[in-house]
């Protein structure tokens, strides 16, 4: 009988989910909210909130979960193959469907400051993104690689060359902010550019460039030689 209930409240919380998106949309659910309800089609028979809950506690934003490598997410308790492949299909779906990912201009310096301005314009923290391109130089995604500097120990290296795999990228434009609005590169930026550059360049994938992104403006501190 406990089972019974259990399950009937499960499907009460659901069904009330469901019915808030359908009539309000979903611009008032928070993003635990909608990670809980995408979670719904890879758990169907236990409490997904928890889960939810856990992975926004990482990652940080919803955007940040999509960008990340849907194996990593097998790391939580239920999440196994089909967790995984939800989130594949999902980040497959947001590749082939948003319009920024259809315009080959993104190698072009304004465009690309443009696009990073207001990638960065919600980022109170200090973030690192990877953007991956295509040999002719089609943009085929981003990634957020870190909460952090360029320089901190969070940073993996091997996350950018896994996601430049991924997608069938050729190259990558680095791309992290300073939320004071200070476009001045430090030490530490400077030498871990170089460090990725030699990185990359041992896998046979391009560094195109790094930029430190502010409110206003976009700076490049890196010039292949």
């Amino acid at each position: 009988m406990a089972s019974f209930e259990k399950g009937k409240e499960l499907f009460g919380h659901r069904k009330r989910l469901r019915e808030r998106l359908v009539e309000n949309g979903g611009s008032k659910l928070s993003d635990t909210d909608i990670l809980e309800m995408l979670l719904f089609y890879a758990v169907p028979r236990r409490d997904c909130r928890d889960i939810a809950e856990a992975i926004i506690e990482k990652y940080g934003t919803l955007e940040a979960v999509l960008d990340t490598d849907p194996k990593e997410l097998t790391e939580f308790k239920y999440l196994k193959d089909g967790a995984q492949a939800l989130f594949a299909l999902i980040g497959e779906v947001v590749r082939r469907t948003a319009l920024i990912e259809r315009e080959g201009f993104m190698l072009n310096g304004n465009r690309l400051k443009s696009y990073l301005i207001e990638l960065f314009r919600e980022k109170e923290e200090e973030t690192v993104y990877a953007l991956y391109f295509a040999e002719d130089g089609c943009y085929l995604g981003k990634q957020v690689i870190c909460r952090g500097g360029i320089s901190s120990t969070r940073f993996s290296l091997r996350k950018i060359t896994e996601g430049v795999i991924r997608v069938g990228g050729k190259s990558v434009v680095i791309a992290h902010n300073h939320p004071s609005g200070l476009l001045v590169p430090s030490n530490d930026d400077v030498y871990s550019t170089k460090r990725i550059a030699a990185h990359l360049s041992a896998n046979e994938i391009d560094l195109l460039d790094h930029y430190i992104v502010g409110t206003r403006d976009a700076i490049s501190i890196f010039k292949p030689e």
